[in-house]
């Protein structure tokens, strides 16, 4: 009878854990809201689709001593992939799993395409921007169906710039380019999978 009991308890723990699930989200961070849909590749790989309201806010203060506070909400989204490389030892030391508990390596895209965008000043402006980011990250799920995540990580932006070319006769032209720089992402968000 203890076996039976005993062998009972350890079978509803083990089916507790988890490996790689589906999962939708609504998610804020330090700058932003999202929804978020997870879709489970096999036990140890996902692939994330993210959208995004974020924001940027800057201070300055000119020589005269007038202060100026600008803002700028917009759109992100992106794409990404993720390996979740510690299930199995998280599982193996009796740690949760649930809706993805784990750490993970990803390879992230970004676009932020300039739509639904809210600014403080009309001389403030957006161009189409993106970057390919290798991140490292760790998730961990909190009472029931909440999350926490952080995630960092290094890559390439790309990114759109106007400049002003002179024609002669103070005359000037704007033009575009695109130009490639490094991008750190750094982030934190805490949510609630639906």
């Amino acid at each position: 009878m203890k076996k039976l009991i005993f062998t009972l308890l350890l079978a509803s723990f083990a089916s507790a854990q988890e490996k790689a699930t589906d999962l939708f989200n609504a998610n804020i961070s330090f700058i932003g809201i999202g929804v978020q849909y997870e879709k489970a590749l096999n036990d140890n790989f996902t692939a994330v689709g993210s959208l995004d309201y974020i924001g940027g806010f800057s201070y300055s203060e000119d020589w005269s001593g007038e202060s100026d506070f600008d803002y700028i909400l917009t759109t992100n989204i992106s794409l990404e992939g993720r390996y979740y490389y510690n299930f199995n030892r998280r599982i193996g030391k009796g740690k949760n799993t649930k809706n993805n508990s784990g750490n993970y390596l990803a390879l992230k895209g970004n676009f932020i395409p300039d739509l639904l965008t809210a600014k403080s000043d009309d001389n403030v402006t957006i161009d189409p921007q993106g970057s390919i980011i290798l991140n490292y990250g760790l998730k961990r799920s909190f009472s029931q169906n909440f999350f926490y995540e952080f995630y960092t990580g290094l890559g390439i932006a790309l990114y759109q710039e106007t400049y002003a070319e002179y024609l002669g006769n103070n005359e000037w032209n704007d033009k575009k380019r695109t130009d490639t720089g490094v991008a750190l992402d750094l982030g934190f968000r805490v949510g609630y999978n639906f």
